[in-house]
């Protein structure tokens, strides 16, 4: 196999990292561009950590983004730097946009002109869409409904928009909720087995809310098909996610079972969120159709997972919990 230089953004992160890992797997040659703010290069897989270049900078910071380009000579560019988590982003709007939006921009900004450069691949999320209580598809009404979506859908439209100025191939993931080993945010899987774990009263805010949780791996097999395919669609936007939804309730009776303990409930105030859609499930027919992509994990499985290592090495439990 000939090996494919890629440069990833947020790769000690938690979807980063174990993208980074994927690519490696396949014969990529791999540098990875973090701030370490939340991630760190521990959160890359030990077996393939020396094979990565790691990089230590900001995306808003273009000329780190720039040399680096220059410097690697990537032939795609996977872009998931972001703010994520959702509370996080609402107490800090302007950060949130900062890293979101500037970021992407400086990323486009330093691939325009790279010669090397043949596609970027831009993780969106499916917060960009309307809520709506049937699956989402890509044609799907747009309508984020907090900072986040609306930042990821900025983000999207400056993809499309470089894409139409440079002629440069690029991919865009909607991302429906992520979970697995080594997370990286306080999201609702790995606090809830943290809780568990510990056999204390499980704090929970809107257990009603149904979510579609795709396993972290099939999201990586997913963003490398979607850069192999992107370059002979010109600009491409694909779902990924596991077409299945489940409300909190059920996750917490999956990793209660799991774990063999049955918790004690309490709903605390504070993880109530202001704006929350009660469903979000995808249609990722396109995945199937154009990228010869599905989810390939079930829930049980993934979750199983999650439990052996809730969160990234790096991290302090009592930071997710």
């Amino acid at each position: 196999m000939t090996s494919t230089r890629a440069l990833v953004t947020g790769g000690c992160g938690f979807v980063g990292s174990r993208l980074c890992g994927y690519l490696v797997a396949r014969g990529f040659d791999v540098i990875t561009v973090d701030n370490c703010s939340l991630g760190a290069p521990s959160n890359i897989s030990s077996s393939v950590a020396q094979k990565i270049v790691c990089e230590v900078g900001d995306v808003r910071d273009v000329g780190t983004m720039q040399r680096c380009i220059h410097q690697y000579q990537p032939k795609v560019v996977f872009h998931l730097a972001a703010m994520h988590y959702i509370p996080a982003c609402d107490a800090n709007p302007k950060v949130c946009i900062d890293i979101n939006v500037g970021g992407t921009q400086a990323v486009l900004d330093a691939c325009n002109g790279a010669r090397s450069v043949e596609a970027v691949v831009l993780t969106s999320s499916a917060a960009v869409y309307e809520p709506s209580s049937e699956a989402h598809s890509e044609l799907s009404a747009l309508g984020p409904v907090d900072i986040y979506g609306h930042s990821k859908l900025w983000a999207e439209q400056l993809v499309a928009l470089f894409h139409r100025k440079t002629g440069i191939s690029a991919g865009i993931a909607r991302l429906f909720n992520v979970f697995g080993p080594g997370e990286t945010n306080p999201h609702i899987i790995p606090s809830f087995i943290l809780q568990i774990q510990r056999r204390t009263d499980l704090r929970v805010g809107d257990l009603s809310t149904c979510r579609d949780y795709i396993f972290v791996d099939d999201v990586c097999s997913g963003l490398a098909a979607l850069a192999q395919v992107a370059p002979a669609q010109g600009l491409l936007t694909c779902n990924l996610g596991g077409e299945q939804q489940y409300d909190g309730s059920a996750i917490v009776k999956a990793i209660g079972d799991l774990v063999g303990h049955t918790p004690i409930l309490q709903v605390e105030p504070r993880r109530l969120r202001p704006a929350d859609r009660p469903y979000l499930v995808s249609d990722c027919t396109r995945a199937h159709d154009v990228l010869g992509w599905r989810a390939q994990t079930d829930l049980s499985a993934g979750l199983s997972a999650a439990i052996r290592q809730p969160i990234a090495p790096s991290l302090d439990p009592a930071s997710i919990a």
